[in-house]
């Protein structure tokens, strides 16, 4: 019994002493403590340091949150040191989301004096991305407080619309984790951030990549919240996907799908869309399945999936309408022959959307024969070739359709170069005519990934000794990006694999060298000019593919050329540490590949 009266004693006796702390923490105006505390909690976490100050945190978030909250924004707001400022916030986003968790609710009294403080924060000059990120979780909190409580806030729908004129990524960033609001809050800014959300979504090379992701994710939620610009959006939305794809930029569209798929995961959990709001957004995951690639499909997939499954959803009889002709058609094509595929995919009177579900069978098809699981005979793959080149030539192909039709090429290549000594004249013959459609040259090039050997590689040095003027030509770095510049990451690409394939050719050791200097130096002027996103590290990632694919037939001087260029490239200064990871990556690949007396260091 003494023992248990002790015990109540010394916890009585602690609370007591918290209490006077946190008093006093919290009323002190310079908020030295505050501040003090702040970075304690950044510490060790098994530390006295650490452990002391966390047992008065928690004492003030439990029992004075109101206040714990403006004194935070205080610290941000008027700290000069920008680490103590990031860790203030950070901090207090944590708490205000556990708190929202467990149902907790600041004050309408505090919400008076957080609001205004809080729009201060938002619109100070020169804030951090880093900060944006996190005030948006504050804002959100801060917003559902307001929204509980039956109260507008409009000074931060002016602070949206300022915002949008002076720093719009900002703005995005306010808007997005906003809780479900009425019209006229949105009417406010409107206007102003769909057309900043439009310029960043026409102009992705002008933009890093999660400038483009979060113009995305803003556009659909304002065509989730605002019935009458839904069309306008969906319409810009796909027009410049569509583009993107276009330019040779798909990954940067996958990966803004991919972050898309989440962001909606969490909307829909806040709120309940309407009919009208699922149909929206059923319409948008079909018809962005149908401008990229297998990931692009998949994300939009997942999409229409979680829509279909939603109480207030109501089937589009168009959208499936459309689904089952696809599957109908694939279907069809399944009772025809390879050529007979092959020879419906270049009638001229198909549309593009028929011919790129015959180009996929056919893909399928030959899949299915590379990896055993069907059979097609010598004659059948013979009587492809020459059908595939006419379709290689022809102009105005959808670039989707086109690089399925380049997989399909690979894949006849290889079962030509492995059953005879049928050398593919013409398939040469077309790459090494690239004056007359380099892009479309180059890239069937970087889809041969395949081992070459006797008289292939002879007329494969051939055309590379057409392409490489080309491709020297092309590496030259463009002066802007407002324009499509996928030519210099295909031609990047093409330098790559046409280096991988001389490097063992004695007479064109002095070629590969200058090459190789030319990927080198043209890589470090884009990095130096801050180029580096929209192109730099389209043709690492590219080259990573590549690399991933061919392999397994590198030997000494391949292993040897490539840890050399992507140990250059990585001592490039200046060059972020995104870009860095993938040129890490393709070392990772060749390090679990090669064995150990091929092996040399890839730093320093």
């Amino acid at each position: 019994m003494a023992e248990t009266d002790s015990t109540e004693e010394a916890a009585m006796s602690e609370s007591s002493n918290l209490m006077m702390k946190a008093r006093d923490l919290l009323a002190t105006p310079n908020h030295e403590g505050l501040a003090f505390l702040v970075d304690q909690l950044f510490t060790h976490r098994q530390s006295v340091e650490y452990q002391t100050s966390r047992r008065l945190y928690d004492f003030c978030v439990a029992n004075f949150s109101n206040c714990l909250t403006l004194n935070l924004l205080k610290v941000y707001l008027h700290s000069s040191e920008a680490v103590l400022r990031f860790r203030s916030i950070v901090l207090l986003s944590e708490t205000l989301t556990k708190l929202r968790n467990r149902g907790f609710e600041l004050s309408p009294v505090a919400l008076n004096e957080i609001k205004p403080l809080l729009i201060s924060c938002l619109t100070m000059p020169k804030a951090r991305k880093s900060d944006a990120k996190i005030l948006r979780i504050i804002v959100s909190s801060v917003a559902f407080n307001v929204m509980m409580l039956g109260r507008n806030w409009d000074e931060l729908g002016d602070c949206i619309l300022s915002l949008a004129n002076s720093d719009p990524l900002r703005a995005f960033n306010v808007f997005l984790d906003l809780p479900p609001v009425n019209g006229a809050f949105i009417n406010r800014f409107l206007h102003k951030l769909l057309e900043e959300v439009l310029k960043v979504l026409y102009h992705p090379e002008l933009d890093k990549e999660e400038d483009w992701i979060l113009a995305l994710e803003t556009a659909i939620k304002l065509g989730i919240l605002d019935s009458e610009s839904r069309r306008e959006i969906l319409d810009n939305v796909l027009k410049s996907s569509n583009a993107l794809v276009s330019m040779g930029m798909e990954q940067i569209l996958q990966e803004a799908l991919q972050h898309l798929v989440k962001f909606l995961e969490k909307e829909a959990s806040l709120c309940k869309w309407s009919k009208n709001q699922c149909g929206f957004m059923a319409e948008f995951s079909f018809r962005i399945g149908g401008i990229g690639g297998r990931k692009t499909k998949e994300s939009a997939k997942k999409i229409f999936r979680m829509v279909t499954e939603m109480e207030n959803y109501v089937p589009d009889p168009s959208l499936l309408e459309n689904q089952d002709l696809d599957r109908y058609l694939y279907n069809t094509l399944t009772q025809k022959s390879a050529l007979e595929i092959l020879q419906a995919f270049s009638a001229a009177e198909l549309d593009d959307r028929t011919r790129e579900v015959a180009i996929r069978r056919l893909h399928d098809l030959l899949c299915d024969h590379t990896s055993g699981n069907g059979e097609l005979d010598v004659a059948e793959i013979e009587n492809l070739q020459p059908l595939l080149i006419s379709c290689l030539q022809e102009a105005g192909m959808p670039e989707n359709t086109f690089k399925i039709l380049a997989q399909v090429v690979y894949h006849v290549a290889v079962e030509t170069f492995s059953f005879g000594e049928d050398p593919w004249f013409d398939l040469w013959d077309y790459i090494g005519e690239s004056k007359r459609d380099f892009k479309k040259a180059v890239y069937v090039f970087q889809c041969l990934t395949m081992r070459l050997s006797g008289d292939k590689e002879e007329f494969m040095i051939r055309a590379v000794n057409s392409l490489v003027p080309e491709i020297s030509s092309r590496l030259n770095p463009p002066r802007e990006l407002l324009v499509d510049n996928s030519s210099w990451v295909l031609a990047f690409n093409g330098a790559f694999c046409a280096s991988i394939r001389l490097v063992n050719v004695v007479s064109h050791g002095g070629i590969v060298k200058e090459i190789e200097e030319k990927m080198v130096d043209s890589v470090r002027e884009l990095v130096e000019r801050g180029m580096e996103v929209g192109l730099v590290r389209r043709g690492f990632r590219d080259v990573e593919s590549i690399v991933e694919q061919q392999w397994d037939w590198y030997k000494n001087s391949e292993f040897r050329f490539v840890k050399g260029l992507i140990r250059r490239l990585y001592e490039i200064k200046g060059m972020k540490m995104e870009s860095k990871i993938v040129l890490w990556r393709i070392n990772v690949v060749l390090e679990k590949s090669v064995g150990e007396e091929f092996k040399i260091s890839f730093i320093g």
